[in-house]
């Protein structure tokens, strides 16, 4: 199958980690961004059809002969950019495309890596509008999996090169550079919320932060953060950081009734994956809904205790 939609039990060697959690979380109700994988069978189906197989074999040979890992990533990655898309692959992006708006729609088309050793350099690609533009972005990501950086992080962990795979995201914009976004995470009976105006995470000294118990008797406790820049879209890809307006410092970015959506969203995602999550979420300033961009597992960061003088490294649980 060469794409599916992201809903319901996926199999992350087929879509990646962060695309079958997304689905799980779009199944328990949550609001995730409406997108279809490019799944790793069509990966794995391009690459045979193309007959990259021997292209990427020799340029790693020659590689561990000597050759500078650049060079030969960018032999692969141009082999790549010059081979054959199979025509039943390009048929489906676009249906999927259509059904998510199709012609003069926003997306993104972001790699969906399922070894941490290809998370290097994941490409992204943000306002595509036409699909011609989306088919040619998911090859970007194919050939991404030959990024300098990720050839080399196989290399260390002894992963086999033609064995990789990459799935591609294709998903609605959420427009968070005009409106918000941040973390929600759950702490016992509370749930921490962090946010900040435009795109990303926010920094903690930067941000509102929230407390929120989101049990029948609601409490809110806010904290107004500084935000003194926020983070946009820069034409035609990429973020500039640009300085905040005073209304936008002076406002808290969330209203009660959203920061108890979201504490909601984190208490069932914690129960459903049954361990501490942070939910990466984004507001879409043109629709002004929340959406979970991301779930991460949450690991607690090591405590250092100095004891006798020396320092001794007390694990936490992840």
């Amino acid at each position: 199958m060469n794409i599916v939609w992201l809903s319901g039990d996926l199999d992350p060697a087929e879509v990646g980690v962060k695309n079958a959690r997304l689905a799980e979380l779009a199944e328990l109700g949550i609001r995730v961004p409406q997108a279809f994988a490019v799944t790793a069978s069509a990966y794995r189906e391009f690459v045979r059809e193309a007959r990259l197989g021997p292209s990427i074999a020799q340029s790693i040979r020659r590689f561990r002969a000597g050759r500078d890992v650049v060079v030969a990533a960018a032999e692969i990655r141009s082999a790549f950019r010059d081979a054959e898309l199979p025509q039943a692959l390009i048929d489906d992006i676009l249906t999927g495309y259509d059904k998510l708006g199709g012609e003069g729609t926003e997306v993104a088309v972001r790699c969906s890596p399922v070894e941490a050793a290809d998370e290097a350099q994941a490409e992204v690609f943000l306002h595509l509008r036409s699909g011609a533009d989306v088919v040619a972005a998911c090859r970007r990501c194919f050939a991404s999996l030959f990024s300098t950086v990720a050839v080399g992080n196989r290399e260390v962990t002894g992963a086999d090169h033609l064995n990789a795979v990459m799935p591609v995201t294709v998903q609605t914009m959420v427009r968070a550079d005009l409106g918000s976004s941040g973390t929600a995470r759950g702490e016992s009976t509370f749930v921490r919320v962090r946010a900040a105006w435009g795109l990303g995470e926010p920094p903690v000294a930067d941000a509102d932060q929230y407390s929120v118990h989101p049990g029948r008797s609601p409490l809110v406790v806010r904290h107004r953060g500084a935000k003194l820049t926020k983070s946009v879209y820069a034409d035609p890809r990429g973020i500039r950081t640009v300085p905040t307006t005073y209304d936008e410092r002076m406002a808290l970015v969330l209203t009660d009734d959203e920061l108890q959506q979201l504490a909601g969203w984190s208490v069932l995602a914690d129960k459903h994956f049954r361990r501490p999550m942070t939910l990466q979420w984004a507001k879409d300033g043109e629709t002004g809904k929340l959406s979970v961009v991301e779930a991460l597992p949450w690991a607690m960061p090591a405590v250092t205790i100095a004891a006798g003088g020396r320092p001794v490294a007390v694990p936490q649980p992840g």
